[in-house]
């Protein structure tokens, strides 16, 4: 766990991204790309192969999967594919509803930011009985734009009429971290549940990595429901 002292005296608005951050969704994710490997007759594809490709967009992780020949009948196949499995091994990651709950008893503003397909995020998120935490749920296909981009963080700040200066990105990789510095929030923290460990995201230097949730609201947050303690 890492923890740079970094707490924005004023925070308003936190912004969190999906996969990783806050849900496990990794099963399904794996399951569709393996089968879209499948369908097209080409090598299989493991659990690990995927962890490690996954950011940025399908587009991307497509390509770093197969390389670039079939790469477009590949990504028209996932979104085929990914619905019709995308409920499989679906989970929230220990904590989250906790600090979403410390969170918004502060009066915090709450929302999704994902690279994620906007429609599969929202069918995620009300599955499991989230959506009501959010004052927000922002994805892709419904805008131009994909994380790093300044204008999509923009986009996202303009909606929830909140303040770049008031604003931190809670995610676990160094798309979030670059999302972050690059939208000129006030702070960035990570959580390592996701596809990257805490050694792989000191490098792109995070405000703070955290194994949890319950770690993450102690220290950053003073979350009251938050069982592990503060770092000191």
């Amino acid at each position: 766990m890492y923890f740079s002292g970094k707490t924005p005296s004023a925070i308003r608005t936190v912004l969190f991204d999906l996969d990783g951050t806050l849900i496990d969704n990794f099963r399904a994710i794996h399951r569709a790309y393996a089968d879209v490997a499948q369908m097209l007759d080409l090598p299989a594809m493991s659990y690990q192969d995927v962890m490690n490709a996954v950011g940025g967009s399908i587009a991307v992780t497509i390509r770093r999967l197969i390389g670039e020949a079939r790469a477009d009948e590949a990504v028209q196949l996932y979104h085929q594919h990914f619905p019709s499995v995308m409920f499989e091994g679906l989970r929230v990651y220990d904590g989250v509803v906790d600090l979403l709950r410390a969170l918004k008893e502060k009066n915090l503003r709450l929302a999704v930011y994902t690279n994620k397909e906007l429609s599969s995020a929202q069918k995620l998120l009300d599955h499991l009985e989230l959506t009501p935490w959010f004052d927000g749920i922002f994805g892709t296909v419904a805008v131009p734009w994909r994380k790093p981009d300044p204008h999509f963080t923009h986009y996202v700040l303009g909606r929830l009429g909140a303040d770049a200066a008031s604003t931190v990105m809670v995610g676990d990789s160094p798309f979030d971290i670059e999302t972050a510095r690059k939208g000129n929030l006030a702070a960035v923290y990570c959580v390592t549940t996701g596809s990257h460990s805490e050694e792989q995201l000191r490098p792109h230097q995070p405000d703070g990595i955290f194994p949890g949730f319950a770690e993450l609201g102690a220290t950053v947050f003073a979350a009251q429901n938050s069982s592990a303690p503060a770092v000191s």
